[in-house]
């Protein structure tokens, strides 16, 4: 018997080894997009409309502060209108009455003055009060409630003076003080640059007579010939 070799089966194909690691395809680098030409084009258009849109808040705010403003002065100028007429209406009273013979008649017609202020003073506070006011306008806000103050003061001189026409002879250092106060706050609440004249008016308000012992632009009365 012959021998036999031993079976070696054919190789069917490559035998060659195949790496676990294939090489990475090769790919293009991709530039950074805020390098891309556009990008500052587009930066500075937005730019350009931000400080538009923040110019034109602060414009249409400045007209607004303007406005309201100039409602507040209407308001106030109203309010000092008619203390001024009062104090007219009183030294007409003094001037008719002072000789010393009518004091009765002359009381009654202080006190029916006195009594009508209350409610003419009170109606224009109430409508300084009731003027619309942007919350962040303080400055503006300030100016209305220091004049309030000095309005309510009025009102409590009124009422003392519809009780005792006396009270048109005594100091009145509350409403005088309350004058005072309001006029920084008011100067303050001017919106720059005042184009609309606001300080001007502001200036006419609060003006000093030059004859003015008891202070202030409205000239308390606080001298007279009543006994």
């Amino acid at each position: 018997m012959d021998d036999m070799e031993p079976y070696a089966p054919e190789p069917s194909g490559s035998t060659e080894p195949v790496s676990a690691m294939a090489p990475a395809a090769a790919t293009q680098p991709k530039g950074s997009w805020i390098h891309r030409r556009w990008v500052p084009w587009l930066a500075g258009a937005l730019a350009f409309v931000l400080t538009l849109a923040v110019g034109g808040i602060l414009a249409a705010d400045w007209v607004w502060r303007g406005v309201e403003m100039r409602a507040l002065l209407d308001r106030v100028e109203a309010s000092e209108a008619v203390m001024g007429e009062l104090q007219d209406s009183v030294t007409a009273a003094f001037e008719d009455h002072g000789s010393g013979d009518d004091q009765a008649e002359l009381d009654g017609e202080l006190r029916d003055l006195a009594t009508q202020a209350v409610a003419d003073i009170a109606a224009a506070g109430d409508e300084v009060a009731a003027l619309p006011i942007a919350i962040w306008h303080a400055d503006i806000e300030r100016a209305r409630d220091a004049y309030l103050l000095h309005n309510e003061a009025w009102q409590e001189y009124m009422t003392r003076a519809s009780e005792s026409s006396s009270e048109f002879l005594a100091p009145q250092p509350l409403v005088n003080q309350t004058f005072f106060d309001a006029e920084q706050p008011f100067y303050n609440a001017v919106p720059l640059p005042d184009v609309f004249g606001l300080l001007d008016r502001v200036a006419l308000i609060f003006v000093m007579p030059e004859e003015d012992s008891a202070g202030g632009g409205e000239q308390v009365l606080a001298t007279s010939t009543l006994s």
